[in-house]
């Protein structure tokens, strides 16, 4: 059964204003990628507009895709990346700024509207056509990037739409059921597309056991208990495939690495701690932490420790917008990736950092009890003294030997992900038909279906594709 696809496009589509992707953009690329590149399944683009939710044919969006990989440009040379050269010379203790890492400065308005043009200017200019009228019928919508999730307006053509099965990917429902760790926004715009969910979804994607059982309680209190879900893990992005090679730089530095947003879910007070009795107690051979990841909420609070605290100063060095190349290579001379989250849905750097052959030290939580394997060191949160005990341990060279997984371990398993999406966008498909049968529903109508024909969708006229799309 060959079933239409409308990708909601959103995220991809807002993804200029970034440097480097986040986490939650290269999934939503990924599968996009693999959507309009590979699958035999005829597949349009859907993004919300001024004048509601849009559709766009499937040359703007594979324009649209190749243009934005390369603005993200995480294919660069690691010798061109003048912020992984700055982290070298700040761990080596050559830094002409000190002990910071200096950032690229922030976009301007100017550049990201340049940016932003140049996306537009990619796809050919177009101004789509309305969902609710061009979605192709009995298509399966499927939202991957939650924004539109958090705009129920949007939404609305799915009401006059009951022949298209909407299908949705909740990564955790975190900001439900602990708020501590999230904005009060956050919090607000998490349960609006919990609301959304569960007032629409006919599936659900979702990456862990852990995270299905929160997500499918959070959505029972709406009512709804009877949406198919599939738990699947996310698979490894491509770069961490080859084997990684340490920078010879770097050579004889000892480093742990920390990856993800700086907000206080992640727990850079507890290692804030650790490491101010390390240099307490070692001075200058304490070894250096590296926080890799982009400002949250509460960041310049949690930031602002590092300044107020000469004992951290030159030992801990924070990082945003570095490549997935140069993520690599830093995890590649790494003593241990450490993640002492208090709460994570799925852990994506755990398994990267596997995949490399890279210790792992881990807060003992559901997800990250799923996701690694026995290899993996996992403590409590809330035991600074265990973390300190066993930092101090893998600093002396007592750390646990990892080998890096066979290259084809990887590739096997990201096929079986997008072939396991991909069935099951069919089976969400076929209950749904199966469901409006009955009812003689046929794109929003009560006509039979031989009534109706599919409208074409406009297109704008644009140079044949010179780049190809490679997933990330």
């Amino acid at each position: 059964m060959t079933v239409p696809i409308a990708y909601d496009v959103t995220r991809l589509f807002l993804g200029p204003l970034s440097r480097t992707p986040r986490g939650i953009d290269r999934v939503d690329f990924a599968l996009a990628a693999r959507l309009f590149r590979h699958s035999s399944q005829p597949c349009v683009g859907v993004m919300p507009t001024l004048q509601g939710m849009r559709v766009f044919s499937p040359h703007a969006v594979r324009r649209g895709l190749v243009r934005l990989q390369q603005l993200w440009a995480e294919r660069r040379s690691i010798d061109d990346d003048a912020l992984w050269q700055g982290l070298v010379l700040a761990l080596r203790g050559e830094s002409r700024h000190g002990d910071e890492v200096v950032p690229p400065p922030p976009f301007t308005h100017w550049q990201r509207a340049r940016r932003m043009g140049s996306l537009i200017s990619a796809t050919g200019i177009t101004l789509g056509a309305s969902a609710k009228r061009h979605v192709p019928e009995r298509a399966v919508y499927v939202n991957v990037g939650h924004i539109s999730l958090a705009m129920p307006y949007y939404l609305r053509w799915l009401d006059a739409r009951p022949d298209v099965t909407p299908v949705f990917m909740l990564h955790d429902v975190i900001p439900l059921d602990t708020p501590e760790y999230v904005s009060p926004s956050s919090a607000r715009h998490h349960a609006t597309m919990v609301a959304s969910t569960a007032r629409h979804a006919a599936g659900l994607l979702v990456t862990t056991a852990t995270a299905q059982q929160t997500v499918t309680e959070a959505l029972a209190r709406f009512g709804r208990n009877d949406i198919m879900t599939l738990a699947q893990p996310l698979p490894v992005p491509r770069v961490f495939d080859t084997p990684a090679t340490p920078d010879p730089a770097l050579a004889g530095v000892k480093y742990f690495v920390i990856c993800g947003a700086i907000e206080p879910r992640k727990n850079h007070a507890l290692l804030f701690d650790v490491w101010r009795g390390l240099s307490a107690d070692m001075g200058e051979a304490a070894p250096h932490l590296v926080i890799i990841g982009s400002p949250g909420w509460r960041s310049a609070e949690i930031l602002g420790q590092l300044h107020d605290s000469p004992a951290l100063r030159g030992r801990v060095h924070v990082v945003s917008g570095l490549s997935s190349p140069s993520l690599k290579r830093l995890l590649a001379g790494a003593i241990g990736l450490l993640m002492p989250s208090h709460a994570e849905g799925f852990g994506l750097p755990l398994i990267e950092a596997a995949r490399l052959g890279v210790p792992v030290m881990a807060s003992d939580i559901p997800a990250h009890r799923e996701v690694v394997d026995s290899q993996a060191l996992l403590l409590d949160p809330r035991d600074p003294r265990a973390w300190d005990a066993a930092i101090r341990h893998w600093a002396r060279g007592d750390r646990p030997r990892v080998h890096p997984r066979p290259v084809q371990h990887a590739v096997d398993e990201r096929e079986a992900y997008f072939n396991a999406v991909q069935e099951f966008l069919k089976r969400c498909a076929a209950r749904r038909q199966a469901e409006l049968a009955p009812r003689g529903y046929v794109s929003g109508t009560r006509r039979p279906a031989a009534a109706l024909s599919e409208p074409a969708l406009p297109t704008a006229a644009a140079p044949a594709v010179s780049a190809r799309i490679d997933p990330l």
